[in-house]
């Protein structure tokens, strides 16, 4: 009996966990805005496109993830979404910004 109840407490302890560690979008567009600010030294201007396309993007793909699409739809969905963030942030960000931000997002994928 004892080792129900703390194999229960520790299951509700580990989803208080990741409840706490989901964001929202705008927590995410947030945090990627201002990770990209730093690395890119984006001008206010800029900060306020890149947050509104990040913004965008995530309250979509959240969307998609809570649909009830196969996994294999919701990944090629994701994907595109991606690529639109990609077009989209290439006409904001300068030629050297948008060559640093290649080189991170590549950098990472390899890691």
């Amino acid at each position: 009996m004892k080792a129900i109840k703390i194999l229960c407490f520790s299951f509700f302890l580990g989803l208080t966990a990741v409840a706490q560690q989901a964001q929202t979008p705008e927590q995410n567009a947030q945090a990627l805005t201002q990770s990209q600010t730093t690395m890119l030294k984006l001008t206010p201007a800029q900060q306020e496109e890149v947050y509104s396309i990040h913004l965008g993007i995530a309250q979509k793909n959240q969307g998609i993830l809570m649909s009830n699409y196969p996994e294999d739809q919701k990944k090629a969905i994701i994907k595109s979404n991606e690529e639109a963030r990609k077009a989209m942030l290439k006409n904001i960000l300068t030629a050297e910004q948008f060559a640093k931000l290649e080189k991170s997002v590549s950098e990472q994928r390899n890691d």
